[in-house]
């Protein structure tokens, strides 16, 4: 975060100050807002925004992220001790982690510092808000698997997984909302485009949703909860 203000600071003293002038217009008050990110899950995400501005500074926005784990953070197999079940496995991984989740929030922005005649600006935004994960409670599906033996001797080669059942599991307890706070550099292109460059903290838990489940007595999602460091490239258009 040091860096990034420094390096905003850095480019505002290169540019020359002939070329600076500080614009308070505000001649698009609605927007509609694409964002990328990669989050330190890790994870994949990806945004889209519509935005309310009716003043040149202040402005509120609401929109739905799409999320994609990179990681397996859940057991992978397990073990029943009654012997009835003697191996599971999650159907796929990816099931245990968010994928949806709706966003809102706030808009702070500063005055544009104008670069070249009025065709780019540049400027700083701090947006607040929340993050409601959509569903709440997740459902996984289990795979139940039995080891068999083929053949009358019971060695690694004639030893076979057969899958005998599926089973659903359903979360429950998960938090409902999640905070996030969110800090751009922008560029301001011909008063309709806008181009940033952002990091987002949140503590979002991407496991959430399935936290509580367990699985033959043991947990499925292994590892503590973290908070979300995400740095987003983002594009809007104005209008």
């Amino acid at each position: 975060m040091k860096k990034l203000v420094l390096l905003i600071f850095g480019c505002m003293a290169i540019t020359p100050a002939w070329s600076i002038t500080f614009d308070y217009s505000n001649g698009h008050n609605t927007a509609i807002g694409l964002k990328l990110g990669m989050s330190s899950v890790p994870s994949l995400d990806f945004e889209i925004d519509g935005e309310y501005r009716p003043f040149r500074y202040l402005g509120a926005n609401v929109g739905f992220m799409y999320t994609t784990s990179l990681e397996n953070k859940t057991n992978k197999i397990g073990s029943n001790p009654s012997g009835d079940v003697l191996l599971w496995e999650i159907d796929g991984y990816k099931e245990a982690s968010y994928r949806m989740a709706a966003k809102a929030g706030l808009q702070f922005t500063t005055p544009a510092i104008m670069l070249s005649k009025n065709e780019m600006g540049l400027s700083m935004r701090f947006s607040p808000g929340i993050t409601i994960p959509i569903p709440t409670n997740k459902v996984v599906t289990i795979n139940n698997y039995q080891l068999v033996y083929e053949g009358e001797d019971e060695t690694i080669d004639n030893l076979q997984i057969k899958l005998i059942s599926k089973e659903d599991y359903k979360n429950s307890g998960a938090k409902f909302c999640y905070w996030h706070a969110r800090v751009e550099l922008v560029l301001e292109y011909e008063e309709q485009w806008e181009f940033s460059l952002g990091y987002t903290y949140s503590n979002l838990d991407l496991y959430g949703g399935s936290r509580s489940i367990e699985v033959h007595g043991s947990p499925l999602v292994i590892g503590k909860k973290e908070p979300m460091h995400c740095f987003n490239l983002g594009m809007t258009f104005k209008f």
